[in-house]
C-alpha cells in the first residue's frame, strides 16, 4: 500500500524567517550503520549530532524535511518545568518525584541552549514570559505558585504581578495579575532544526529527507528499518517520530497524540 503522508506541511512564520534551509538526499538504496535514527525533530537531530560526534556510525530518515512535525511549527515556548504545575506534581507523586520532574525539564531547558550557544546556531532566544490570570479567582494560585518555586522548588525567576503591573506590561486591563518568569522565554523551533542538522551532517551523520519509514523489523540480530527506495541495518534504532510514526511502533503509538 502507497505511503500515506499524515501531515500537510503548508508554510509558517518559522519557515518565511528561518533563511536557507539546506535540502537532504532521500535514501536510496541499502546501507548498513551503527544507530539508525528515525525521524528528523528535535529527538532525533539532537541524538544523530551526539552519537556522531562521540564517533558512532549514524544514519537518520524523515518522511518530509527536516522540522516539517511538531519541532519547527511549534509556539517556541521554552517551558518551565512540566505541563503541570510543580505543586500540582507534588500533590499527585509526592514532593520528591515532582522536584525531579522539575529538574530534569530544567536540565533540559539548559541543555538546549547550551547546544545551541556550543555550535553556535542562532535561535533568536527571547527572555521572559508571561502567565495572566483571565479571572479574579485565579490571582491567588498564581501568588501562591510564585512563592511555592521559590521557596520549595528552588526557582527564583517566576515573581507575582499584581493587575497595575501586568496592565503596564501587557497594555491591557483585561487582566486582574499574573506572574511573570525571567528564567525561561522564546526561541526560533525552526532555526534549531536546521543548525541541529548542519551539526549532525559535520559530525558525520547520514541525513535522510523525503525518505519515510515503512517498516522496522529484527533480521539476524540487526535492526532493520526499510524504506520505499531502501533499507538500513543497525545494532540499534531510535524511534523519534512522535505523532506521525504511524504503526511503526505499536506500543508507543496507541498513547501519542498530536
Amino acid at each position: 500500500m502507497p505511503y500515506q503522508s499524515p501531515i500537510s506541511p503548508g508554510r509558517s512564520w518559522y519557515e518565511d524567517t528561518a533563511g536557507p534551509r539546506p535540502e537532504y538526499p532521500a535514501l536510496d538504496g541499502d546501507r548498513t550503520c551503527d544507530i539508525v535514527i528515525v525521524g528528523g525533530g528535535f529527538t532525533g537531530l539532537s541524538a544523530a549530532a551526539h552519537l556522531a560526534k562521540a564517533g558512532s556510525n549514524v544514519a537518520l530518515i524523515e518522511a518530509h524535511r527536516f522540522g516539517d512535525g511538531a519541532s519547527g511549527r511549534n509556539g517556541g515556548q521554552l517551558g518551565t518545568g512540566q505541563r503541570a504545575w510543580a505543586e500540582e506534581l507534588e500533590a499527585e507523586y509526592g514532593f520528591s518525584r515532582a522536584k525531579a520532574l522539575f529538574d530534569l525539564a530544567e536540565e533540559a531547558k539548559a541543555h538546549l541552549l547550551e547546544f545551541a550557544a556550543a555550535n553556535k546556531i542562532e535561535i533568536d532566544y527571547m527572555p521572559g514570559q508571561m502567565s495572566v490570570a483571565h479571572k479574579q479567582r485565579y490571582v491567588e494560585d498564581y501568588k501562591a505558585h510564585a512563592e511555592i518555586m521559590a521557596n520549595r522548588f528552588g526557582y527564583p525567576h517566576i515573581t507575582f504581578m499584581d493587575a497595575k503591573e501586568t496592565a503596564e506590561r501587557l497594555g491591557s486591563t483585561r487582566y486582574f495579575g499574573g506572574t511573570r518568569d525571567t528564567g525561561t522565554g522564546h526561541i526560533h523551533p525552526l532555526k534549531l532544526v536546521i543548525g541541529a542538522a548542519k551539526v549532525a551532517a559535520q559530525a558525520g551523520a547520514q541525513l535522510f529527507e523525503q525518505t519515510p519509514a515503512t517498516g522496522i523489523a529484527s533480521v539476524g540480530g540487526k535492526v532493520r528499518v526499510t524504506t520505499q527506495k531502501g533499507t538500513i541495518s543497525a545494532e540499534k534504532c531510535l524511534i523519534g517520530v512522535n505523532a506521525h510514526g504511524g504503526t511503526l511502533e505499536p506500543i508507543s503509538a496507541a498513547h501519542i497524540m498530536p
